[in-house]
């Protein structure tokens, strides 16, 4: 993971500051700050926001998944419209199967959502290495990936999104609680172990990754 991770942070070169440290979501806009130069400010709060959104994208992959094939799709709906990206990953212990264009993609959309006139989604199926299949999702708000509980998913699938109708549930497919995201600015020993696993034996992986 450690060389995926400084590829996506190089990639998304640009300022470390956290908006979300100072500001409160609704206040978060795409306008630039009162005398600054609009272009300059801009670019700014978007790479702020892609910062942001790599690290919430990092975590959720490398601390949450597990083991298994995960489908992954994630949505934002913004003033200027609805965006969805999808991607499939595979891992399996220390080994990660991952597309970095589609990643890159993926953490876009998710800064999108990020913005305080925003809001998305992102939801996990995933194909266990024992044949298990099951769904999660998350919320994105407050600058962050925050857990959907397994009621909230199972409804969310048994709705038609287009015409509101009933679906009959999947059959073999557990809808199961998401877990929370550590965040770096919050959970500074889990993120030191999160980083050591990409580096250190198996037996320094993180719990949910550990055989």
């Amino acid at each position: 993971m450690s060389e995926y991770q400084d590829h996506i942070r190089q990639s998304l070169e640009g300022a470390h500051h956290d908006p979300a440290e100072e500001l409160g979501i609704d206040e978060m806009r795409w306008s630039p700050a009162p005398g600054s130069e609009p272009v300059s400010d801009a670019a700014e709060t978007a790479h702020a926001l892609l910062d942001r959104a790599t690290d919430a994208y990092v975590s959720l992959v490398d601390a949450v998944l597990g083991d298994g094939k995960h489908n992954m799709v994630v949505s934002a709906t913004t003033p200027h419209g609805e965006f969805i990206e999808g991607q499939e990953l595979t891992a399996l212990g220390d080994t990660l199967i991952i597309n970095e264009a589609a990643s890159l993609r993926v953490c876009t959309v998710i800064a999108a959502a990020m913005l305080g006139c925003s809001n998305g989604g992102l939801v996990v199926r995933t194909y266990g290495p024992d044949g298990s299949e099951s769904v999660r999702g998350w919320k994105i708000r407050n600058f962050w990936l925050w857990p959907i509980t397994a009621d909230d998913i199972r409804e969310a699938y048994s709705v038609d999104p287009e015409t509101g109708a009933p679906l009959t549930p999947e059959p073999g497919v557990e809808f199961r609680q998401a877990e929370r995201v550590p965040r770096p600015d919050q959970d500074q020993a889990d993120t030191g172990a999160r980083h050591a696993s990409r580096t250190a034996p198996p037996d320094n992986r993180p719990p949910n990754r550990r055989n």
